[in-house]
């Protein structure tokens, strides 16, 4: 149990278990980004008991103390709503100069967030890794490997249709890297340049107990100098199984621990250069109840409307007229008005998965 003071003065106890429904934060200019975010994280109990035993420094301790206004007024699952508003992510936002007019990538936000907060034990539930490889073509077992850390994966959606179809491109056949045509390796230095092999292994050791990934809605064109919004259809599952993805090396103990049901959905609503930011989260994981975290409102759903709204259909573009350069960090400037629920410009931007293995740990 444990008990809060709500800022009447009056004690709240509730359960850890208990499933909380948050009564959503407020929006204060252009933040939606975060709010998303935000709302994912929260709604995973374990993130919560690690910001209440380690919050000693601003930053940290800025998201405790929102997360804990959050769990005030939060709502109890099966019980009447309660009186609780949506909490404020401002003292967040001062402590790390976070300009709240100017919105900003969701997923870069989150990154950039997670090593700030300095607080490894909840980077660690994000964090996951894979083996990057060349090998030489030529029977000479010359090859390079290392590990590649990760907070998120980035899938590319443009050829293909679900999220099976891109991790296995990704993590699949190698790129042949052709000495022919200019593209060889050269093993070590002074070497001649060889046909090689390129790719990327996923293992199941690898995997993280939380598993963000990113979808490449935004594309740069550098014939047009234009920023495209790709709102094709992309399909994902609500049970996410790796074990055909991942490698054959990994142990029978390892392999079962490969399947993640999906937590939540952060979605783009809108055009590249005025778009918007909401979720749909599953606040208890073992259970078919879904709601959309839109800034302060709040609204329960089915799977069904989620999928409408994020699987995504049409693409759409806008000329990259400003002149922040190629490299700036990616902004997505504009009001919140103009969004709808399942129209053509909402799609899917960020998937959020659970270990199934570790639910005993995260939803504690």
């Amino acid at each position: 149990i444990q008990t809060f003071e709500t800022n009447g003065g009056s004690a709240r106890k509730i359960s850890t278990s208990t499933t909380l429904i948050s009564k959503g934060l407020r929006n204060l200019g252009n933040t939606c980004y975060m709010n998303a975010q935000l709302e994912c994280a929260f709604h995973v109990p374990y993130i919560r008991k690690i910001l209440r035993k380690e919050n000693d420094n601003a930053g940290a301790y800025s998201l405790w103390k929102l997360f804990h206004d959050m769990e005030l007024n939060a709502d109890e699952e099966g019980i009447a709503s309660s009186n609780g508003i949506a909490s404020s992510p401002e003292e967040l936002c001062k402590n790390f100069d976070i300009p709240v007019r100017q919105q900003q990538d969701s997923q870069e936000f989150w990154k950039l967030l997670l090593p700030a907060l300095n607080v490894r034990k909840l980077t660690d539930l994000y964090r996951g890794s894979y083996e990057d490889y060349i090998v030489a073509a030529d029977g000479t077992n010359r090859e390079k490997r290392g590990e590649e850390p990760f907070l998120d994966l980035s899938l590319g959606i443009t050829n293909r249709n679900s999220i099976g179809e891109s991790l296995a491109d990704t993590f699949g056949t190698p790129e042949l890297l052709s000495d022919a045509e200019g593209n060889g390796w050269r093993p070590e230095k002074g070497a001649d340049k060889v046909d090689a092999l390129k790719g990327q292994l996923l293992r199941a050791r690898g995997l993280p107990s939380l598993l963000q990934l990113h979808l490449k809605r935004f594309s740069y064109n550098w014939e047009t100098d234009s920023m495209s919004k790709i709102n094709k259809r992309f399909t994902f599952p609500l049970k996410l199984d790796l074990k055909d993805i991942c490698t054959t090396s990994d142990t029978k103990k390892e392999q079962q621990s490969t399947i993640y049901d999906l937590q939540s959905v952060l979605v783009h609503s809108g055009d590249y250069g005025s778009g918007h930011y909401y979720t749909y989260v599953r606040p208890n994981i073992l259970g078919n109840a879904w709601y959309c975290f839109d800034d302060n409102r709040v609204m329960k759903v089915s799977f069904d409307d989620v999928t409408r709204d994020s699987y995504g259909q049409q693409q759409q573009q806008c000329n990259n007229n400003n002149n922040n350069g190629l490299f700036k960090r990616l902004l997505f400037g504009g009001s919140n008005a103009g969004r709808s629920y399942g129209g053509p410009k909402s799609s899917a931007y960020m998937l959020q998965y659970v270990k199934r293995s570790d639910i005993d740990k995260l939803y504690y």
